[in-house]
């Protein structure tokens, strides 16, 4: 598979690489000369005496051949000259402070050596990002500033020349179709505009030549359109579509400083604060309709818990016969009503007659009397009388105290089921 990078990408990881390689092989030692050297330039100058560059040989006035016994004898004879107490001049104190330096570099047989390598490729000027920071030391908004000013300035020139490239090839493409022939270079496209620029509707023999893809060239020599457009007519139409492909190409790839990260960066941040406040607008509004709705829920398990209350409490009440019925169920009711019909019936006599009595019905009043004498008279007469015993496992006692086999027990039950049922 083949790869086709850009050609600034290409170049800008060529730089890189380039910068790069040399700084990955200088360490604290070469960075030392480096300063050495660039204080030494600062005082005596980029050229000595003789209008050489300027090193550190030069100052000490021996060659870089010099023997270290060579070396020492220059050393101190040039201490004594520009000692403070014997020479009062600003640049000899200065260069006075380097001669330790110097000598110490030259004296050391790996120094030396180090110092002789970058003479002889010369002192280089870019040393690295981390060199210039730690001599300078700027600040972090500095470095921010000059990073978003270089990527620009590389986004910019990476703009221009892709425009560049682009432009070229569109313009070679247009020379060649100007020297062709101008039918062969129209399309469909074109043919329907010049039809609707010259105001005449599309044949229904050229729209069917169009569906079958035959070319504009033999459709422009068809009788319906022989003599329908000049040659000035198809070159302003080819012009005007030399001119939609330029601004095309312009609004697409022309440099511009807003495309470059100088402009992108502080509107990303703009935007992002922008789309984080809706995002938490958005947020507040459903937390707020979560709270509504568990509020919802929580208020119906509290209504629900109060009736199921009051239907518990309901069932568990019975009727008061010295007093008004109490309201019951409709399941409890027709519970008892499966269970003990006679009791029920009795029950509900009782309280017809009583709601009777109450509304001043003295025959009501004297039947109530009359039912609650056998009423009493009958639970006297359970309580004296001794209870039955069943004869045995197959033998059952009903609530009223009826005692009787099971299998007419069960046929019992029925016919109240059936009875409860019909009714």
């Amino acid at each position: 598979m083949r790869i086709n990078l850009p050609f600034t990408t290409v170049l800008a990881l060529l730089l890189c690489v380039a910068l790069a390689v040399p700084v990955l092989a200088w360490d604290k030692e070469d960075y030392a000369i480096f300063d050495l050297h660039d204080k030494l330039v600062k005082i005596k100058g980029d050229k000595d005496a003789h209008g050489k560059k300027i090193s550190f040989y030069s100052v000490l006035g021996v060659a870089p051949s010099a023997t270290p016994i060579q070396l020492s004898r220059a050393y101190r004879q040039l201490s004594l000259e520009l000692h403070p107490d014997k020479n009062p001049e600003p640049s000899a104190a200065q260069l006075y402070a380097l001669l330790t330096s110097i000598n110490g570099i030259l004296k050391d047989k790996d120094s030396r050596e180090r110092y002789d390598g970058h003479l002889k490729r010369g002192i280089p000027v870019w040393r690295g990002t981390g060199y210039f920071i730690a001599r300078y030391k700027p600040s972090l908004s500095f470095i921010l500033i000059f990073c978003a000013l270089a990527i620009s300035a590389g986004q910019y020139l990476s703009q221009y020349i892709q425009y560049s490239q682009a432009k070229k090839k569109l313009e070679a493409h247009l020379a060649d179709l100007s020297v062709t022939d101008s039918n062969d270079n129209l399309g469909y496209v074109n043919l329907r505009r010049m039809l609707k620029t010259a105001g005449l509707e599309e044949p229904p023999a050229v729209t069917k030549a169009i569906k079958n893809g035959v070319a504009v060239a033999q459709i422009l020599k068809m009788p319906e359109l022989a003599d329908a457009f000049s040659e000035e007519d198809r070159l302003a139409e080819l012009n005007f579509e030399a001119n939609q492909s330029r601004k095309a190409l312009d609004d697409a790839l022309k440099p511009d400083v807003k495309k470059t990260i100088l402009v992108q960066l502080p509107l990303f941040f703009w935007n992002f604060r922008t789309h984080f406040e809706q995002f938490r607008a958005r947020f507040s509004e459903a937390v707020e309709i979560a709270k509504k709705e568990a509020k919802k829920k929580q208020g119906s398990k509290s209504r629900s818990k109060s009736a199921s209350a009051t239907a518990s409490k309901s069932d568990n009440e019975d009727p008061d016969l010295d007093g008004k019925p109490k309201r019951q169920s409709v399941a409890k009711l027709m519970k008892e009503a499966r269970l003990n019909p006679k009791e029920f019936e009795k029950k509900m006599e009782l309280a017809k007659k009583q709601k009777a009595a109450e509304e001043g019905d003295e025959a009501a009043k004297a039947e109530l009397a009359e039912l609650e004498a056998e009423t009493a008279a009958a639970a006297g007469a359970r309580r004296t009388s001794p209870r039955k015993k069943t004869g045995g496992k197959d033998m059952l006692r009903s609530k009223s105290g009826v005692v009787m086999s099971k299998a007419d027990f069960i046929k019992m039950a029925k016919e109240e089921m059936a009875k409860a049922k019909a009714e």
